[in-house]
């Protein structure tokens, strides 16, 4: 027989006298191998059920971007500002300031007391020589009223950049920044207005900060506001009108109008977006967990049908969007125009109760959505309540999100679980493929022997036959 073989390794010639072909071993490996066919497409079912949580956690992820938006502040700054020349001053408001237009006249601006050195013979970065005490006083008072002052070491190896930084060091407490400019120590006070610090020590002069330095006294900011003259130590002005932030920018003569204005269109545009986003995110929910149409001969049913870890997701979502309460708030979704808007679950949102609701409480708004408040407790330790509509939403799209070191979500543990499991079925695949591979040996073994056994008794009876013939004859 010749040795031809088929694309399966198998002899083509393999069956001439057996009828046993290759294609009939072929079909005796294919009924063999259902196990690993199994395998192969629960691994393919694993991976597309892994990639749905993956599209699943992306859009969570995008949810909670809306839920974010709705805790920070800058969704409230509710206030549109104006001014006739920012160059002089400008304005700003949060939730809480009122609607308003006020005239504005800055007669001096708000600077620091400064204290410049006299010019070193060193760089920046070469060593002094000069050792000893450094003593700042500031202006600020502790909490018994007595001055702040600190002590700082100066030692021959210091450079003046040195100094600078073990001054800066120490600015917090002493309200006193360092900077060099032309090899010259200039200090300043960190708080602006009328206010003095004192510089002493057996270094000063060596560092040029002692009696030949020259100082330049700050001043409070001067202005008029509505015709009344005030002063404050700062040029952002924030104790005058209630959420409001008046920010003095260069002294004139000329008038300027400032003036705050209603503007809800970053509230409006937060809860849109969050609207719009859990929309997105229960469609694809529902597309991942449908069973389709049972009475259908080509029914299709969701990647995750029956999933339960996704119902409750589901479950607990459509819950907590339309929740009646919440602590603290007389509000409730709906009030602000959050409802579902079909059988289907979709919600919608109504712009003009959104708006009627911020137009009559915009604190009360916020707060709703999210409010944060700090509290000491009676051991001196301090505590943050927070509550609100968003509090619960982020708690459960975290749940199912996070993926830390120290903490995993139910879709990280879930996507785990998958690995782990498509890593032991490729285990089995590979098993099988060696048991396929002894049994295709096996048969091939086997019917090649059967053949040669065929074959020879073919020749033996021809040879038989051929006698018999010869003796007849």
């Amino acid at each position: 027989m010749a040795s031809v073989t088929s694309s399966s390794g198998i002899s083509t010639t393999l069956g001439s006298y057996s009828g046993v072909t290759s294609e009939d071993i072929e079909k005796l490996l294919a009924a063999d191998a259902i196990n690993k066919t199994r395998a192969e497409n629960k691994i393919t079912s694993l991976k597309a059920q892994k990639t749905a949580w993956s599209d699943i956690s992306t859009r969570l992820t995008n949810f909670l971007s809306k839920v974010d938006a709705l805790q920070k502040d800058d969704a409230y700054q509710t206030k549109k500002a104006t001014t006739t020349n920012s160059s002089i001053a400008s304005i700003a408001g949060t939730t809480e300031a009122p609607e308003g237009t006020y005239d504005l006249k800055v007669n001096q601006l708000a600077t620091a007391t400064k204290v410049t050195g006299s010019q070193v013979a060193q760089s920046s970065k070469t060593a002094l020589n000069v050792s000893g005490q450094l003593s700042l006083t500031s202006s600020e008072v502790d909490e018994d009223g007595k001055p702040i002052t600190a002590s700082i070491e100066i030692t021959a190896e210091d450079s003046l950049k040195d100094v600078a930084a073990k001054i800066n060091g120490q600015s917090k407490t002493t309200f006193v920044a360092a900077s060099i400019v032309d090899n010259r120590l200039i200090l300043t006070n960190t708080k602006m207005g009328d206010k003095n610090f004192l510089i002493d020590g057996n270094a000063a002069e060596g560092l040029g900060i002692g009696s030949t330095a020259a100082t330049t006294q700050g001043q409070p900011a001067i202005f008029e506001l509505d015709g009344m003259e005030i002063t404050r130590d700062s040029n952002s002005v924030t104790d005058v009108i209630d959420g409001v932030t008046l920010t003095l920018a260069k002294k004139s003569e000329e008038h300027v109008t400032l003036s705050l204005a209603n503007d809800t269109s970053k509230v409006v545009d937060a809860v849109q977006g969050l609207v719009d986003q859990y929309n997105s995110l229960m469609s694809f929910i529902g597309d991942n967990l449908t069973v389709g149409d049972p009475s259908s001969e080509n029914n299709k049913t969701g990647t995750l049908v029956g999933d339960s870890a996704l119902t409750r997701l589901q479950t607990q979502l459509r819950n907590l969007i339309t929740i009646p309460a919440v602590s603290g708030s007389k509000l409730t979704a709906n009030k602000l125009g959050i409802s579902t808007v079909d059988n289907d679950g979709t919600l919608g949102l109504d712009t003009t109760k959104l708006k009627e609701a911020l137009a009559e409480d915009p604190a009360a708004v916020k707060s709703f959505f999210y409010a944060s408040t700090k509290t000491k407790e009676a051991d001196g330790t301090a505590s943050t309540k927070e509550t609100g509509y968003t509090l619960a939403l982020k708690e459960l799209a975290n749940s199912y999100v996070v993926n830390t070191s120290a903490n995993k979500g139910i879709i990280a543990t879930k996507s785990a679980t998958y690995d782990s499991t498509i890593k032991d079925l490729n285990k089995q695949i590979t098993r099988f493929d060696d048991i396929l591979a002894m049994k295709k040996e096996r048969y091939i073994t086997m019917f090649t022997k059967l053949d040669s056994v065929m074959m020879e008794a073919e020749n033996q009876l021809s040879y038989l036959s051929n006698q018999f013939a010869n003796t007849s004859n």
